[in-house]
């Protein structure tokens, strides 16, 4: 009766444990439309946000699309943005390309993208850390997004609390200036 018991709570655990989502592993874009096309050598070392949203929930002049394009530009270092058109029925690449242009959109455009969940509730977003864990998803709050952008981009530090440096300079000896003079 104890094991059994034992093994029933270690299952509920087990099951009610949340995944951890990993962008580069558990999410697959599927039709490019615009902007870069993403690449592992563009994701290295950059946070992702990936929002899903709906052609025909836009209005005429897409709106709603330019504050990600303003988090595109103020992180354009540090930070992927990806648009997930997620409904695909009037959102086709010519209207998507055609919408883009308009709002002046220069950030990464898909149609359609493989997800581990659902959604359908738009916009609804996704951001990842450097290392593609999924740290915030969620139907945007203004202050838990940007707590969450921060958070991602953030860059790693070391075990001393300064930030890690670079290869280049782990390997550079120090001079003292003393003795080069």
């Amino acid at each position: 009766m104890r094991l059994a018991f034992l093994l029933l709570l270690s299952l509920t655990t087990a099951f009610g444990a949340e995944k951890k989502y990993n962008f580069r592993t558990d999410f697959s874009l599927t039709r490019y439309v615009d902007g870069p096309r993403i690449t592992p050598a563009l994701q290295k070392d950059k946070a992702t946000l990936l929002f899903f949203w709906a052609y025909e929930l836009e209005g005429p002049s897409g709106e709603d699309l330019k504050p990600f394009q303003k988090l595109a530009d103020e992180h354009k270092e540090d930070m992927l943005v990806i648009g997930v058109e997620n409904v695909g029925m009037a959102g086709s690449t010519k209207n998507i390309t055609a919408l883009t242009k308009k709002a002046g959109l220069t950030f990464s455009m898909y149609s359609g993208c493989r997800a581990p969940f659902k959604t359908n509730t738009y916009p609804y977003v996704c951001v990842f850390d450097r290392e593609g864990k999924l740290i915030y998803n969620a139907v945007p709050k203004a202050e838990a997004l940007l707590e969450a952008i921060a958070q991602a981009v953030a860059k790693p530090t070391g075990k001393d609390g300064k930030d890690d440096p670079k290869k280049d300079e782990k390997e550079k000896p120090k001079v003292d200036p003393k003795k080069a003079a």
